[in-house]
């Protein structure tokens, strides 16, 4: 006989990328990253928000990064050896972008069941940001979802098709770090379940 409660709980979970910020914990569904790379030097762009750190030519592809520390209004972090850009994907008004988020560190993958995720306005209203996406109930601690997706406006959405017809000057050292830099699947399968960060 089928336990169908066990196999209801499988099917409702889902993996999600853990990250650290400002010695926080955050999240995103990792269907959406596409790979995770060490942090490289990025090519500035002029009159960009301060958030948006530079741009990475990545395989022949344009990719702004952003400092997301300084996107969530908190403290920039100095680039440490585990600090990582997180190439991930988030649908815009229909529109499908590519960017780089610029994290501390990547500290594990998650599975969190639905059940498991409130919704902000559930938590009594002190997480009111249009960023979050839900809050995960981990056995230890709540586990901050983003909604990345809401991170771009309209402005950024322009600065990013400029950029896409733009020719970003080319690095030696960024293409190189490029090609060097691990795919999703060979990224993640390097993350323990635990980090010792001690």
């Amino acid at each position: 006989m089928t336990d169908h409660t066990t196999q209801n709980s499988f099917v409702d979970k889902d993996k999600y990328l853990a990250f650290e910020l400002n010695h926080a914990s955050y999240s995103i569904n990792i269907s959406l990253v596409k790979e995770i790379m060490e942090y490289i030097e990025v090519d500035p762009i002029p009159m960009a928000p301060e958030f948006i750190i530079g741009a990475i030519n990545l395989r022949g592809e344009v990719i702004p990064v952003f400092d997301l520390s300084l996107r969530l209004a908190k403290q920039p972090q100095e680039i440490t050896n585990r600090t990582c850009i997180i190439i991930a994907e988030c649908q815009f008004n229909a529109q499908e972008i590519t960017i780089g988020l610029k994290v501390d560190m990547v500290t594990k993958v998650l599975d969190i069941s639905g059940a498991d995720i409130d919704s902000v306005p559930s938590i009594g209203g002190q997480f009111h940001s249009r960023f979050v996406l839900g809050l995960a109930k981990l056995p230890d601690k709540l586990m901050t979802i983003l909604d990345i997706s809401k991170i771009l406006t309209l402005d950024d959405i322009k600065l990013i098709e400029d950029l896409n017809n733009a020719e970003l000057s080319e690095s030696e050292q960024t293409d190189e770090a490029c090609e060097d830099s691990p795919t999703l699947e060979s990224a993640t399968d390097e993350i323990p379940d635990e980090v010792n960060h001690e």
